[in-house]
């Protein structure tokens, strides 16, 4: 600092500052007092040497660091280690800032709990990073996990893992290198305490080993790379008491007169995603006192019948069930003795029992409520008997299904879907449910194939399993 006439022979005092008298110009604008704070990336100019380069004073934009600041505007809210403000770019690590908050939004600035780029600290019962929040949160679709299976009910994502292929030697340890040749092989080791995902191969051959769940068991049986099948004489999957299994991507089929029931579930949790049932001669699936989720699944052509529950609650959704049962067989579609039943986005067509109703039999059941459905069985007498059952935005042919927005036609038309003879009842333009439906908050987001649904509530969407994109 110099004051007037202080300076060296040749000098002149401006601003506080010695400088060459030739360099004297009404641009110097040296600031020594405090200055207003700025981001990291402004600078103060001052004056220039003979040689062109700028001379600058720096005032620290902060004293509070590192770490969030009180003296940093909101778009760089952090204080660095050299007094600049900056956001989380600029720091090292946002963990070194706040171990609960460790990536670095780059649209807001901001440390987050997760980014899409960084969801490092989701774990446990919180595994998948919400990018609108940028908060973890519980998985609820197998597809958000990294193994590709999800524990819905708590959230976690299968870490532990079992390999099967029909195609290994037998006797090997359930790695990927040496897998076991049979899923019962997998699932007998098993223990209570540990929540286990079995990676279950396709191949040329079906797998033959009736699969039996242990009581208090956490299983996820999961096709790998395909739909392997499961042809079993007698049961060919029994789910025993407060068991939890998971099954995705697996096809349970017959090919003798012996193919018992696919599914026996007592008094245990499971979940279907993308599971076909077929040619069973049993009911393909028979639950007691069971919470059963039959998600994106088909019950198609098994002769003993589709579904029969017994207590518990039910719920299916985007799901055919479709031309089970017989002139003999005791059940056809849906048969409900006790219990409760929500059906969503279901396709109901073509079952057929001498014995019961076609479609829905219901005994002496809880509430059951069918929305978004199509539901036509052999004819409008002998398609639904269930007291007290209603429905809501769907196409039927029963005049016993009471309820809102509902069509009732005599009989369903083969140029409604892509080939009915064959049992693909996927729907065709021009089907008379194509804005039936309504698309409800917490509905399915997909439909039986993956194709978005509207995500939008009380949009209109197609009625049953399937719809156009």
């Amino acid at each position: 600092m110099c004051e007037a006439n202080g300076c060296d022979p040749g000098l002149v005092c401006a601003s506080g500052y010695c400088v060459e008298d030739s360099n004297v110009t009404s641009e110097v604008t040296l600031t020594t007092g405090p200055t207003t704070p700025t981001t990291a990336t402004e600078t103060e100019t001052g004056t220039t040497d003979d040689t062109g380069a700028s001379m600058t004073t720096e005032t620290p934009q902060c004293d509070d660091g590192p770490g969030v600041s009180q003296q940093c505007p909101e778009t760089a809210p952090y204080c660095l280690a050299e007094g600049v403000c900056a956001d989380c770019s600029g720091l090292t690590s946002c963990a070194d800032v706040d171990a609960a908050k460790p990536a670095c939004d780059a649209a807001s600035g901001l440390c987050v709990e997760c980014t899409e780029a960084d969801a490092s600290a989701c774990s446990g019962n919180t595994p998948v990073c919400d990018t609108g929040a940028n908060a973890c949160s519980s998985c609820v679709a197998h597809e958000q996990c990294p193994s590709g299976a999800c524990n819905i009910a708590t959230g976690a994502c299968f870490e532990d893992s079992l390999w099967v292929d029909r195609q290994a030697t037998c006797g090997g340890d359930g790695s990927e290198e040496n897998p076991f040749c049979e899923i019962q092989d997998a699932v007998a080791t098993i223990g209570t305490d540990t929540p286990t995902l079995v990676r279950v191969k396709p191949g040329p051959s079906a797998y033959k080993t009736k699969i039996d769940v242990g009581s208090n068991r956490i299983v996820a049986i999961v096709g790998e790379g395909g739909a392997p099948a499961i042809d079993v004489d007698v049961d060919a999957l029994l789910v025993n008491d407060d068991a939890r299994v998971y099954l995705k991507d697996l096809r349970f089929v017959g090919s003798s007169m012996s193919a018992g029931n696919g599914l026996v579930c007592l008094n245990a949790e499971v979940w279907t995603d993308a599971v076909e049932f077929s040619s069973r001669e049993s009911v393909a699936i028979d639950a007691i006192g069971c919470t059963l989720q039959i998600r994106r699944s088909r019950l198609y052509a098994n002769p003993g019948g589709g579904i029969k529950v017994d207590k518990g609650t039910t719920r299916i959704e985007n799901t055919f069930i479709t031309s089970n049962g017989g002139n003999f067989s005791q059940y056809a579609g849906i048969h409900v003795v006790t219990g409760e039943l929500e059906v969503v986005y279901a396709t109901i067509i073509g079952n057929n029992s001498d014995a019961t109703a076609d479609s829905l039999h219901c005994g002496d059941p809880g509430p059951v409520s069918l929305r978004n459905v199509v539901l036509f069985g052999q004819s409008q007498a002998t398609s639904v008997s269930c007291d007290g059952a209603t429905a809501s935005d769907s196409i039927v042919d029963s005049t016993l299904l009471s309820g809102s927005n509902v069509t009732v036609e005599v009989s369903a038309l083969s140029a409604w879907f892509k080939d009915a003879a064959s049992g693909d009842f996927h729907v065709k333009a021009g089907a008379p449910f194509a804005e039936l439906g309504r698309w409800r908050t917490g509905d399915p987001a997909v439909d039986y194939d993956g194709d978005p649904r509207p995500d939008v509530d009380l949009a209109p969407d197609w009625a049953g399993a399937d719809r156009l994109p």
